[in-house]
């Protein structure tokens, strides 16, 4: 349903609505004095409106309709809500044709309604308790009909959900609203013992009523102004967060370019021995926060040869002690280069670790057993068996078989058991015949971005 059709639909409902209160009217009941007090108070405050959250207000003229209809039933308080209607259509600007007959209908309506209510209640002359019933019901019946209506038209204006904008709106409001109602109800009882009198008197809680709608409005406009700029700084943080992600990736692509131009073998090989692991992790029953960490360890665990000399590395015969000592010193130049990049730091000590022994002979600080991360423990396991099925300057490669055996027979010394046990299990359950896990491993970038994101999430 468009805006328009709404509109003019709630206009005819209270065109309607004036049409069958006419007939209630007691012409012979009326004092024309109190008739013109009520107008006037509803006219003035409804000149001096408390505007709400979006395109809505409220007045405290509400008090008037409710002692116009307690006293002189509901003809003369539809009468005098569309005396609200008209003084709406002109304040504090004049009003586009569809709005004020909005408003001209939302009004009238709720009035109808309410003066309905209250004379079915029909609470007996003078009769304090059954009157300030009477006014609470019907008052609620107001409240209920006059909100969803302008929370219908807002609904379908700024295509939000019916019940988002009336909790957003109103839903704070029933016992102001009601408190409202108690002072028109205060007005006509007043009005019946004291006359004019006793109405000049209770305009004053009137204006108080007023004035509450107003200070809690603008203590409710500053929260959401210190809200909004609480959500700027907020978006402006995650725009921040966004930069340096994109920036922590860019030193990963560098990273993983540095290991591809160094030996794009040795790239594959990482790539092969990250499957792997994250197999034989997922056998193990690891979170996934610790299969992406196994992912990335696994992907880096030798980005540290990038500092160990080419020759070294491609020696054909055995490395003395000066030479050996280099190789040992990628864990090390591994782990100070993922320093440098803060969602690797977690990454760091399995990357420091991978060659650290079960039995506690490994390097570089001689850790063993659970002192040495599980991840870590996992990695050294795959990235053995995918040197030993490898073919070396120094050596030919060893046969799947004969590499599952040798981890086993150095199961309890230089592996986890547990681990070895896994991994033979998961390898042995491969289709692969050369015992990887995947044909073709994928982009490096690709896979260590995706367990990046998957770690830090």
């Amino acid at each position: 349903m468009s805006v328009r059709l709404f509109a003019y639909t709630v206009a005819f409902a209270g065109f309607t609505a004036a049409g069958l209160s006419v007939r209630s009217v007691s012409f012979d009941s009326i004092d024309p004095l109190m008739l013109a007090i009520l107008v006037t108070l509803a006219a003035v405050t409804q000149r001096m409106p408390v505007v709400l959250f979006r395109s809505s207000a409220i007045s405290v003229s509400f008090a008037s309709v409710i002692a116009s209809y307690v006293l002189y039933g509901t003809g003369v308080g539809v009468f005098v809500s569309l005396v609200q209607a008209g003084v709406n259509a002109f304040t504090p600007t004049r009003k586009p044709l569809v709005k004020a007959a909005f408003n001209m209908g939302s009004l009238s309506t709720s009035a109808f309604v309410a003066g309905e209510i209250y004379r079915l209640l029909a609470p007996e002359r003078g009769d304090i308790a059954s009157t300030l019933l009477g006014v609470a019901t019907s008052a609620l019946g107001y409240f209920l009909v006059n909100t969803a209506l302008t929370a219908g038209v807002i609904a379908i204006s700024e295509r939000l959900a019916f019940v988002t904008v009336w909790r957003t709106n109103y839903a704070w409001m029933p016992v102001n609203f009601l408190a409202t109602a108690a002072q028109g109800a205060a007005l006509a009882l007043a009005s019946q013992a004291l006359g004019v009198f006793g109405v000049l008197v209770f305009t004053l809680p009137l204006a108080v009523a007023w004035y509450s709608f107003r200070l809690y409005m603008s203590k409710s406009s500053e929260v959401r102004a210190r809200n909004a700029e609480l959500q700027s700084v907020n978006d402006m943080l995650k725009r921040t967060n966004d930069r340096l992600e994109e920036s922590h990736l860019s030193v990963i692509g560098a990273l993983i370019g540095a290991l591809e131009a160094k030996e794009n073998a040795r790239a594959q090989a990482a790539a092969a021995t990250m499957h792997n692991a994250v197999a034989v992790a997922e056998r193990l029953g690891l979170a996934e926060d610790e299969i992406a960490a196994v992912k990335l360890g696994a992907l880096f665990h030798d980005i540290g040869t990038i500092g160990v000399p080419e020759t070294v590395l491609r020696k054909p015969g055995a490395l003395d002690e000066g030479e050996w000592n280099e190789v040992k010193a990628h864990a090390t130049i591994g782990a100070n280069l993922l320093s440098n990049v803060p969602m690797l730091e977690r990454v760091r000590p399995i990357v420091l670790s991978h060659h650290e022994r079960y039995d506690g002979t490994g390097y570089p600080h001689g850790l063993k057993e659970d002192q040495i991360p599980l991840a870590a423990q996992i990695i050294a396991v795959a990235d053995a068996f995918q040197a030993m099925t490898a073919e070396r300057p120094y050596r030919s490669a060893m046969s799947r078989a004969d590499a599952l055996r040798e981890l086993r027979a150095n199961a309890g010394t230089q592996f986890n058991p547990v681990v070895v046990e896994a991994f033979i299990t998961t390898v042995e359950s491969a289709k692969a015949p050369n015992g990887h896990l995947v044909d073709q491993p994928q982009m490096l970038f690709q896979l260590a971005t995706e367990a990046v994101r998957a770690r830090v999430s």
